[in-house]
């Protein structure tokens, strides 16, 4: 698949995405008048019955990415059973090689690799990653490409060089591969992005190894 057909697909989910996220005005500026003072205890009250809403940052802020990236490794060292000789430190290596790539490639200006994004990419990998690969190269390939759709659905940059995803004997299956990830998960992407929730769901199941 030509990458400008990947990359309309990828914009096409950007943009729903970015439509799920909108708020009214009215809930971001709201109309009515601002109520009246209250004591100092009352306000208190108010306060300690009312539910603050869970947000993104509220689930991932006591998580330490190195951590997740290690529980990233590990799931994949049990998901891929035929690998014998794979290190759970190995899958972060390979993830972090093409962060610090993209930097001094400049193709980025500040690092993707965060508590949050890692737990984007588990979930990618976790539908796409089959028990039966055969060699590490494959898993690498594979990896990669799950890679490189999280950084161009909720990476910084608007695109990003696909060099630092391909692997040599990968070419002519990358693109069909990142394609059809794409539009598998498209709305599972979505979800992990609008909901808190689905967000917290997954970093939960990444701690709790659940794999399925």
């Amino acid at each position: 698949m030509a990458s400008s057909s990947v990359q309309h697909l990828i914009h096409g989910e950007e943009e729903k995405k970015n439509q799920g996220m909108k708020r009214s005005r009215s809930q971001l500026t709201p109309d009515h008048p601002a109520a009246p003072d209250v004591s100092l205890a009352k306000r208190r009250k108010i306060q300690s019955s009312t539910t603050v809403p869970l947000t993104h940052w509220m689930v991932v802020r006591n998580t330490f990415c190195s951590r997740l990236l290690r529980l990233v490794g590990e799931f994949l060292c049990r998901r891929c059973r035929l690998l014998t000789g794979l290190r759970p430190t190995v899958p972060p290596f390979w993830i972090q090689n093409v962060d610090v790539a993209l930097t001094v490639l400049g193709g980025q200006e500040q690092p993707f690799i965060c508590s949050g994004t890692v737990a984007f990419l588990f979930m990618v990998l976790r539908d796409t990653v089959s028990a039966d690969v055969a060699s590490v190269e494959e898993l690498r390939a594979v990896l990669l490409s799950c890679l490189y759709v999280s950084y161009a659905y909720i990476g910084h940059e608007i695109s990003y060089p696909a060099l630092p995803f391909i692997m040599k004997t990968d070419r002519q299956t990358f693109w069909k591969r990142t394609l059809d990830i794409t539009k598998r998960m498209s709305r599972k992407m979505l979800q992990i992005n609008i909901s808190p929730h689905v967000f917290a769901k997954v970093i939960s199941d990444l701690k709790k190894q659940t794999d399925h």
